[in-house]
């Protein structure tokens, strides 16, 4: 199935991440495309979003991570579903339910949480009380992934190259269910 990325935030990090690479190897096939997308102009962006609901696989935007653009509406109006990476520390917790509540309040995308840099060692009782209790809330709303947990292997992503078996060993169980609910 044919997938096309799009970077919508600013920071554009994962477009600058393809680029880089792609100038140490410029040989390399790229896998799939990564292209930018400005939500700064209004009629740009809607008809950016016109054109991308016609494409025959899968179309994965990264919006940022803020509210502030009020752009990004037409990005959620537009998403099938929106996958959340979450971490379980309180003050993500709360910006995540925020994120939520704006996101519902425009879109009635399917949400899919991921637990994302899951740090596996802690096992205080009351972060995993914690932990557990956000889980069995955020699954009221939406699809929680199998935890991917902290590794040096994750962070060593690459946009041209298949990954690592560590790497696959640590991602594939979430990314497999998030396949299913597409």
């Amino acid at each position: 199935m044919p997938v096309i990325t799009i970077d919508a935030d600013l920071q554009a990090s994962l477009y600058r991440h393809r680029q880089r690479e792609q100038d140490v190897a410029a040989d390399a096939k790229a896998p799939w495309n990564v292209d930018l997308l400005d939500t700064a102009d209004s009629k740009h962006l809607k008809k950016a979003m016109e054109q991308l609901k016609k494409v025959p696989g899968i179309v994965l935007i990264d919006c940022p991570g803020n509210l502030n653009d009020r752009n990004l509406e037409y990005i959620y109006k537009n998403a099938d579903a929106a996958i959340i990476p979450i971490s379980f520390d309180p003050d993500t917790v709360d910006a995540t339910g925020i994120f939520i509540k704006a996101l519902k309040s425009v879109s009635k995308a399917n949400l899919v949480f991921i637990p994302n840099r899951i740090i596996t060692s802690e096992r205080k009782s009351e972060e995993l009380r914690q932990r557990a209790q956000t889980i069995e809330l955020l699954g009221l709303v939406g699809a929680v992934m199998p935890m991917v947990k902290q590794s040096v292997a994750v962070k060593r992503y690459t946009t041209l190259y298949p990954l690592e078996k560590t790497q696959l060993d640590i991602v594939e169980p979430a990314f497999r269910k998030i396949m299913e609910i597409i």
